[in-house]
């Protein structure tokens, strides 16, 4: 088996430098891992920087899924591109991404083999998922003050992939908003150790 390889995906208008913080921690903790954080692929359209996977420019919850669709491909080209680069299969994977980032590679693995493990900090399904690929295990770390992205939306997700038979572990950390706050960043170490 090849080394772990950790893909890091930053939130909307964001940049691969956001995930510092994970990123030294899981180079710490785990000294054998190929690390990546990756930009997303489209300009932030709403500020003079970052990147978005899909713009959130007047979202709703009836529009967002088609978004999150229509992104789907080029995010699953990324992933492939990243782990071929590593030499790296979806079984010496783990995807660990923040808000969109999270969003995303939660939707990437509901059909398809992507990785062996999702660590989705402060994120959602949209919808939640009919089905899930049951060799993909998920923790959902969600910070309790979260106004930006509820915390509701990771009760949601834990119980509906507890449903469909899929292995989930939900972190919910308190007193924590929606940033990378050094108890999430701790929550996800944990999660990724656990992998």
């Amino acid at each position: 088996m090849a080394a772990l390889l950790v893909i890091l995906l930053h939130g909307v208008g964001g940049t691969p430098a956001d995930m510092a913080p994970l990123a030294e921690r899981i180079a710490a903790a785990l000294p054998d891992a190929h690390i990546a954080a990756v930009p997303a692929v489209l300009p932030y359209d709403l500020g003079e920087q970052g990147f978005q996977w899909f713009s959130v420019d007047g979202i709703t919850e009836d529009n967002r899924p088609a978004r999150i669709g229509a992104a789907l491909p080029t995010f699953i080209d990324t992933i492939r591109t990243v782990q071929c680069r590593h030499g790296a299969a979806p079984a010496d994977t783990v995807l660990v991404g923040f808000s969109q980032g999270a969003i995303m590679a939660l939707a990437a693995c509901r059909d398809a083999f992507l990785a062996r493990h999702v660590v989705a900090i402060a994120g959602r399904f949209a919808p939640l998922p009919h089905g899930w690929e049951q060799r993909t295990s998920v923790t959902l770390v969600h910070g309790t003050m979260d106004g930006t992205m509820p915390a509701d939306h990771s009760r949601h997700a834990a119980a509906r992939l507890a449903q469909l038979g899929a292995d989930v572990h939900l972190e919910l950390v308190p007193r924590t908003v929606h940033m990378l706050a050094p108890a999430i960043v701790e929550a996800a170490i944990n999660a990724v150790a656990r992998s």
